[in-house]
């Protein structure tokens, strides 16, 4: 009667182990969301408001991003003073001779944003483009 007691014990044991193991590798999720965000790459977007769409390309060259974003109108616009903080770019933009600015908010390979021109905000959508 002691021996299967003992069997008993061992085998909680290792059935609490296992369960122990198994939830805390788990969590190998979390530990992908705690890397650095790495915006290099293309994004497709789709500005809301006039429908339109196109892609902006990120690279990155030494601790220097530098993007161009390609239009359905206004063909490719550099992104100037780009900056890229942690999951946020800003930039300035030159759309057909009239100064804007680009906000966009990454979320893993998702993001939302807008261009402001003047005093009108166009949202914008966009999400990683599949290679």
């Amino acid at each position: 009667m002691k021996s299967s007691n003992t069997s008993l014990k061992v085998i909680l044991t290792l059935v609490m182990l296992s369960f122990a193991v198994s939830c805390g590798s788990g969590n190998s999720e979390s530990s992908n969301s705690d890397r650095p965000f790495n915006p290099v790459g293309k994004w497709e977007y789709k500005v809301t408001t006039d429908v339109s769409y196109g892609e902006i390309d990120i690279s990155k060259s030494g601790n220097t991003f530098k993007a161009v974003m390609t239009t359905e109108v206004f063909g490719t616009l550099d992104l100037m003073n780009l900056k890229i903080e942690e999951n946020v770019l800003t930039a300035d933009l030159d759309v057909g001779g009239t100064p804007a600015i680009i906000k966009c908010e990454f979320d893993g390979d998702d993001f939302t944003g807008a261009v402001v021109a003047g005093e009108t905000t166009f949202p914008m959508v966009g999400q990683r483009a599949g290679d």
